[in-house]
């Protein structure tokens, strides 16, 4: 613009437009170019965001869910995990009352956060008894709070005459999730048309992934149980669904047109998978790289991932152990890994998913760099 102006500026004031020649390099004048040029550039701006904004695909937030309600889609709304916790206690004698709003909660984490729980109803503590199943939900929402057994052990909320408090196997009953991603919606918004071609596998896919607390979903099509069958095998925010979100997904494709009359909702078929090695290191703190490694290792079973750069393993993927190498391996001051187990890659079949079963980490030093 100021390139422009010196070259004209001459024969405008030759015209008689210019009083007088422009200084361009201070003053009032270059201060109202520099305001007309910084406003010309916000236009610009705004017109190249609004034409990425225009394509569904592109778009994000508001217009993409303005987008996603041409085609009756909604962005799923975060919910709490619920579930059961077991009261126990050493003293068996009386009636031990458990009121609603008590609060119990996990040990910190590798990344130092707690998960709170409320107890949801009133229980009791019969004489004669040990234990107590209470149900309990979730102080907050989102899909971190979907812990594994054995997270929940702390009591926050004293309760005479219990002494201990823990998650077992099946706690969980219904799964909480986050917020609907950008990148879920955009998932769906493609789903959402391609379902209407005739191609059932696009169709029951957009229907799962309709339910909060689905975040992936595998149609086998090929007649899995048999000539005109087909199973739509979903993932929850925590692996494998509760039978409440299988129930939640059954009645809503139940409610739609469905071609295939054959069909069956499930969740994959767990694929426990056992890790166990030896860091050989270098140099930092064992401790520290120790804890990194399991992070790293623990995101890859996790979804989403709570490390930046994991991809988790979906339904059906394979575990294979380059993958498992290459997880440690970015962690800083690792020489070599000496796996006990697994010794070879982890063959996961197509309505599975790979479950971190245990995870057992120990290191060494290298005998030379």
């Amino acid at each position: 613009m100021f390139a422009r102006i010196d070259t004209v500026q001459d024969e405008y004031a030759a015209q008689g437009w210019l009083p007088v020649r422009l200084n361009l390099n201070k003053g009032v004048f270059r201060g109202l170019i520099e305001l007309w040029c910084w406003g010309l550039h916000q236009l610009y701006l705004f017109l190249a965001y609004i034409l990425t904004m225009a394509f569904p695909l592109l778009s994000e937030e508001a217009w993409l869910e303005l987008h996603a309600g041409q085609v009756e889609l909604v962005k799923k709304a975060a919910t709490k995990a619920s579930g059961s916790v077991v009261f126990t206690r050493v003293v068996t004698t009386g009636n031990v009352p458990i009121p609603a709003g008590r609060i119990v909660r996990t040990k910190p984490d590798a990344q130092g956060k707690v998960y709170r729980f409320v107890t949801a109803a009133a229980s009791v503590l019969l004489d004669g008894t040990a234990e107590v199943t209470v149900p309990v939900v979730a102080e907050d929402y989102g899909q971190a709070a979907n812990v594994t057994v054995g997270q929940i052990t702390e009591i926050v909320t004293t309760i005479p005459g219990v002494d201990g408090v823990e998650n077992r196997v099946g706690w969980l009953s219904s799964e909480g999730s986050d917020t609907e991603t950008d990148k879920a919606l955009r998932e769906r918004y493609r789903l959402a048309w391609q379902g209407n071609n005739g191609l059932t596998k696009y169709a029951y896919k957009s229907w799962a992934l309709e339910i909060a607390g689905v975040i992936a979903v595998e149609v086998l099509d090929q007649h899995p149980r048999g000539q005109g069958t087909l199973d739509v095998v979903i993932k929850s925010t925590a692996g494998v669904p509760t039978q409440i979100l299988i129930d939640a997904v059954t009645a809503n494709i139940e409610g739609k047109e469905a071609i295939n009359d054959d069909w069956l909702v499930k969740g994959p078929t767990p694929a426990g998978v056992d890790i166990a090695g030896e860091l050989v290191l270098l140099s930092g703190d064992p401790t520290v790289i120790v804890a990194e490694a399991e992070s790293r290792l623990r995101a890859l079973f996790e979804d989403p991932s709570q490390v930046e750069g994991i991809e988790p393993l979906q339904i059906g993927e394979d575990v294979p152990l380059d993958r498992l190498v290459a997880t440690v391996m970015a962690v800083g001051g690792v020489k070599n890994i000496v796996w006990a187990s697994p010794l070879a890659d982890v063959v996961i079949p197509e309505d599975g998913l790979a479950v971190l079963q245990s995870l057992a980490l120990t290191w060494s030093w290298a005998a030379e760099a």
